[in-house]
């Protein structure tokens, strides 16, 4: 049994009270009967501006031209980050805008569709023009928009499909970042300058240690459903087999509608002709996470039919998955889950931060071949496609937003940072692997204005879903001067001693790490996540003794931090670990960083350093956890 302090699972009927309209929300793209997409993935036209610009090409009205006849006109990936593409370090480093544009037929035979644009991911800011016109705008990277264009587009004729896109960080977006720009150098009555920068100088530089690769990172696709349709589906299943969901259509006059639960042997477990209901299934197979069960999945399959025809269907895979918390610990499926993690990136050469199916299977088997069973998705939301594959493989994920680095906390970034929040709950509400929400990265909580701040984005997310616990990953501030940290359901916290914190004192680490994380836990009485420790190797630099940069060093930091770890759970302070990095990524030019940060246990091409070696063995042994204590 679980102990008493374990939090209360609300009825079944219960659990999707609050949450988001269900008309307002996107469903993955599927292919099937009667749904059909067209990928725009590919070779774009390609524009850059100039360097700060400004709205040169809003201002031109660029969407009314054709940008193939540009000078500076090039070709650009899809999906793809634009910045390594090019061979200069204008492009690499530009601010500003950048411009798409994509020629495609549509049928003549799809003109009874309707056709809906969609966007996986465009960082950061995105004007999306069709035919010339403008259709919609969109804030932030990292989550999908769409937007119906039925009226814009000429069927059986040639379509022109335009983006703007502008990388520009501010301390009103999310993430934020210093912009710094000198429109003219002062003078002098002699006309002497008085600064050392030059005319129209701009220096924009994010609040957090990643490159803020820019473009179309994800699929781009012509989405193409029938006028009646299926809009979006809950579901919400326990582990007692109870579950409960809830369908939404653009309309059902006359229209009849069929749900059926299948197992994964393709039997029929449930039917109704009803958009919602709930019931419990016996013997329900679980999902568990890898190294406690099988990750068990069902599928929902919604079908409306209007006169004896099928018009729309839809089919959605689910798990049977449970979260609770105690004070101590989390469980999943009443069984206490200890994560062996890792802090990642959506980062590898040349692509940048745009989706390749290459790169996630790599590292989603590099984390299987590690004895990993979960990782957060640093510091956004990861892609779609990698969701499915964390339900289908059975690792747990933290799902994180945007926000990393936050300095300021203004309404209207509170208001952004809701809705970004909203829109990653709704995207990844269904999937079994996701069991907590991170509202943030390190944000300078010290401050008293934060607390009204996160308090507002803690019952956002306990409003739009109450089966997850909401956490924050804590950094730069301390257990004796954070103003939200009780707040959170379960606490995560980034230290590097060793690293940050006295480097060369490989022999202090063990006392520093239980020292600081005991007193976050006897000042919150909370369950703790250790979310980022470790230190930069540069490959193949090897040292004995070993010094900082060498493999050596980082490897004796994981281990002397290991030794923290063990006492820390053994004393029932930490649920997890997580190392910082999987593997080594791209950042920004600064004194501390070599062509990247270089903290992965694997190479930015995926080769192992020798701290793999250590991680691997240490989550091995630990791998089985079935019979795991639970804590009084």
């Amino acid at each position: 049994m679980m102990s008493s302090q374990t939090k209360v699972i609300l009825p079944i009927q219960l659990l999707l009270v609050s949450l988001i309209s269900l008309s307002n929300c996107l469903l993955h793209v599927q292919k099937n009967e009667i749904r059909t997409f067209d990928s725009l993935d590919g070779l774009w036209t390609f524009v850059r501006e100039p360097h700060n610009g400004g709205d040169i090409g809003i201002g031109n009205q660029w969407n009314t031209l054709d940008l193939e006849k540009f000078n500076n006109a090039t070709v650009m990936p899809v999906p793809c980050a634009y910045n390594d593409i090019g061979t200069s370090s204008e492009l690499r480093d530009h601010i500003g805008w950048v411009w798409y544009e994509k020629k495609e037929f549509v049928p003549l035979r799809d003109r009874n569709m309707r056709h809906v644009l969609r966007f996986a991911s465009v960082n950061y800011f995105a004007v999306v023009y069709v035919n010339s016109e403008k259709v919609t705008s969109h804030t932030g990277g990292h989550l999908p928009f769409e937007v119906d264009v039925s009226s814009q587009i000429k069927f059986g004729a040639e379509n022109k499909f335009t983006v703007a896109v502008n990388n520009t960080l501010s301390w009103s977006t999310i993430p934020q970042g210093d912009f710094n720009y000198q429109r003219v150098a002062q003078r002098n009555i002699s006309g002497r300058i008085l600064s050392r920068l030059p005319d129209g100088a701009v220096k924009n530089v994010g609040n957090f240690d990643f490159f803020n690769y820019a473009g179309i990172l994800r699929s781009v696709q012509l989405v193409k459903i029938p006028s009646i349709h299926i809009q979006n589906i809950n579901i919400v299943a326990d582990h007692t087999g109870s579950f409960y969901f809830e369908t939404a259509a653009s309309s059902l006059d006359g229209v009849k509608v069929e749900v059926k639960m299948f197992d994964s042997d393709g039997n029929v477990v449930y039917s109704t002709n009803q958009t919602k209901g709930e019931g419990k299934l016996e013997n329900a197979k679980l999902w568990w996470p890898r190294g406690m069960g099988d990750p068990n999945l069902y599928n929902l399959e919604i079908s409306l039919i209007s006169d004896g025809e099928l018009v729309d269907i839809y089919r959605e895979t689910f798990g049977f998955r449970t979260v609770t918390w105690s004070d101590s610990q989390i469980f999943i499926n009443s069984k206490p889950f200890y994560c062996l993690g890792f802090g990642m990136h959506e980062d590898f050469e040349l692509i940048g931060r745009g989706f390749n199916q290459a790169v996630m299977t790599k590292d989603l088997n590099l984390l299987e071949w590690m004895g990993g069973n979960c990782y957060r998705t640093t510091h956004y939301p990861y892609s779609e496609e990698r969701m499915f594959e964390n339900d289908r493989r059975g690792i747990a994920v933290i799902v994180e937003t945007p926000a990393v680095g936050l300095k300021g906390f203004s309404k209207a970034n509170n208001n952004l940072h809701v809705k970004m929040l909203t829109d990653m709950i709704d995207r990844d509400k269904n999937h079994p692997s996701v069991f907590a929400w991170s509202l943030a990265n390190e944000p300078n909580t010290n401050k008293k204005e934060s607390r009204a701040y996160f308090k507002t984005l803690v019952d956002a997310a306990h409003g739009i879903d109450r089966t997850r616990p909401v956490t924050t990953v804590y950094g730069p501030t301390n257990f004796d001067n954070d103003e939200t940290a009780d707040l959170m359901d379960f606490i995560c916290v980034n230290r590097y001693y060793g690293w940050y914190i006295d480097m060369g004192y490989i022999p202090w680490i063990n006392q520093s790490v239980y020292w600081d994380i005991s007193l976050w836990r006897e000042t919150f009485h909370k369950p703790i996540i250790v979310t980022e420790y470790g230190a930069d190797s540069i490959p193949g630099l090897n040292q004995e003794p070993s010094v900082d940069f060498s493999e050596q060093y980082q490897n004796e930091v994981i281990q002397e931090t290991h030794h923290a770890f063990d006492a820390l759970h053994k004393d029932h302070t930490i649920t997890g670990e997580m190392i910082w990095n999987f593997a080594d990524f791209m950042t920004g030019m600064t004194t501390t960083r070599a062509v990247g940060n270089h903290k992965g246990v694997f190479t930015r091409s995926r080769q192992a350093k020798i701290s793999a070696y250590t991680l691997r063995n240490r989550y091995l042994k630990r791998f089985d956890q079935s019979n795991l204590e639970i804590w009084d």
